[in-house]
């Protein structure tokens, strides 16, 4: 099968899949599907960082985070987000003490960052979904990152002569970040005045930090892979890569702009 083919039909099965979680699922459902997201997304990152801490840095995140689920209101969301993360990081000074080299190190820290990446979006998801008008928000969020995204390539294509971050990524062009910040922007703004008559002024700042934010996670998860010599985060999406791949942008601009959004709002 082609890599177009193969493309072509994961993404037909995410969009299917996504419509489905995001939608048609009942609260606890979510909250699980997200959980078990973002724990696919640190077995995936293990794999890419070659730390061999495996399952039991899976369990551990997930064991509180579980819990927190199903007892949201006597168990403070710093637990979950925080508790494993600081566990290991005493783990790795105590093991590593006399035994530890400045690569091994970074790649501890590109972990735990990441990995805390990940615990925020999730915990960001399962709150927002839940408010109301919330599904919408996160609608439009998530299609404002895709359009940035295709827009970006389209135009760079078309027309990308000078490029944004070669040393990190050289494919990706001033022209192409510009027509994805236009087109992005335009795509989520539209989409939240017209689903949630948010005023045109809100709608266009937080759609606007929603494009700069996403690139800036695109960015910074291209950087992680050529640190560790890889081209994709992994293999679980046939044509498509790894999960980061398909997430990377969503993970810091979802919940900042979801921050600011139950603040205004």
């Amino acid at each position: 099968m082609s890599e177009l083919k193969k493309r072509v039909i994961t993404a037909a099965f995410l969009i299917v899949a996504a419509v489905y979680w995001m939608f048609y699922t009942s609260e606890g459902v979510f909250n699980l599907l997200t959980v078990g997201l973002g724990l696919l997304a640190v077995v995936e990152l293990l794999a890419m960082l070659s730390l061999g801490v495996g399952l039991l840095y899976v369990g551990t995140l997930a064991i509180p985070s579980l819990f927190w689920i199903w007892s949201p209101d006597t168990i403070p969301v710093l637990f979950p987000l925080l508790t494993p993360l600081v566990l290991w990081l005493l783990i790795f000074l105590v093991t590593h003490r006399h035994n530890n080299t400045p690569e091994h190190f970074a790649r501890f820290v590109y972990l735990q960052s990441m990995s805390m990446l990940l615990m925020l979006f999730c915990y960001t998801l399962i709150v927002v979904h839940h408010l109301p008008d919330g599904i919408l928000f996160l609608s439009g969020g998530f299609l404002g990152v895709w359009a940035a995204d295709i827009a970006a390539y389209f135009t760079g294509k078309a027309m990308g002569k000078n490029k944004l971050c070669p040393s990190i990524s050289p494919g990706k062009s001033v022209e192409g970040f510009m027509g994805g910040l236009f087109f992005g922007t335009l795509t989520a703004a539209v989409f939240w005045v017209q689903m949630l008559a948010m005023p045109m002024f809100t709608a266009l700042m937080l759609a606007l930090l929603l494009v700069v934010i996403s690139v800036a996670g695109d960015l910074g998860e291209s950087a992680l892979k050529r640190a560790v010599g890889v081209k994709d985060s992994g293999r679980m999406l046939p044509g498509h890569g790894g999960i980061l791949d398909r997430i990377d942008a969503l993970l810091p601009s979802i919940p900042f702009v979801a921050m600011l959004w139950m603040v205004v709002s």
